[in-house]
């Protein structure tokens, strides 16, 4: 016997999670109509909260862009301080340079270009701290769009994801209803053809329950009155059988046989 062919093994796979689909969709109106009911309610309650998230993630990065162009407008006037105490600071020095005090006093010209030195590097530092806290405002603006752009993708991801498992959630939900309810649209079937046999009990998980019991518990009521009539239908045969010619009792006799059957057939 030789081995199946890879196509002959995916035509098997694909055909048996077709069944299985089929098997949770055993009355697709009810189970999709009330699933559909339960997704259209996660879209909406994701659909307010995604609007309601994506406008206060808007208003915070609108703040914060303010906020970094407030900032960026504190550097610049700060630069351009920077810029005005470095004239001031160029001026005072050539004055003090041409000044005769200071040439007949070389001691004290140096303490001043000391001092100014000095002052020029607090002025460079000062400038440097501006520039990095203009770029620190920069990174964080974009910084923040982007956990903005993450964010969005994330929780919009995550609820679509919501609706998805929700719709399978919905189609598994009514399945354990919909399976007890095919199951006794079947015995009301047998029950109406004449067959009193009651079918396999719920699976475990299925809901209705008790239902199913009590409907169980009815066909065995009948089961059990067909049960007496087919002994009062023997016990007539008998008390007639030997007195009465056995062509008047062929109908009767058929009648138990007709009634003894749909007792017999346990079938599924």
């Amino acid at each position: 016997m030789s081995a199946p062919s890879p196509s002959e093994i995916s035509t098997s796979l694909t055909g048996r999670h077709q069944r299985r689909a089929r098997n949770y969709l055993l009355d697709p109106h009810f189970q999709l109509k009330y699933t559909g009911v339960l997704v259209a309610i996660a879209i909406v309650i994701s659909a307010v909260l995604g609007v309601q998230l994506y406008r206060t993630s808007t208003v915070l990065i609108e703040q914060s862009r303010r906020t970094v162009e407030q900032g960026q407008e504190t550097v610049q006037r700060g630069k351009a301080l920077l810029d005005e105490s470095r004239k001031v600071s160029a001026v005072v020095s050539m004055n003090i340079v041409k000044d005769p005090v200071y040439a007949e006093n070389p001691e004290l010209l140096a303490v001043f270009k000391e001092n100014a030195a000095a002052q020029e590097q607090n002025l460079n530092a000062e400038q440097a701290r501006l520039e990095g806290a203009a770029k620190s405002l920069q990174e964080q603006s974009a910084g923040l769009a982007a956990q903005q752009r993450n964010a969005l993708f994330i929780v919009f991801g995550g609820l679509s994801l919501l609706v998805i498992v929700i719709g399978f959630a919905g189609i598994v939900f009514t399945h354990k209803v919909a399976g007890p309810i095919y199951k006794m649209k079947g015995l009301l079937r047998r029950v109406g053809d004449g067959h009193f046999t009651a079918q396999r009990g719920l699976r475990k998980g299925d809901e209705l329950q008790h239902f199913f019991d009590a409907f169980v518990k009815m066909v065995e009521s009948l089961r059990k009155r067909q049960e007496a009539t087919i002994a009062r239908i023997e016990s007539a045969i008998a008390q007639l059988d030997g007195s009465v010619e056995p062509d008047k009792l062929a109908g009767l006799r058929e009648l138990r046989r007709d009634m003894q059957a749909s007792l017999d057939d346990d079938s599924a």
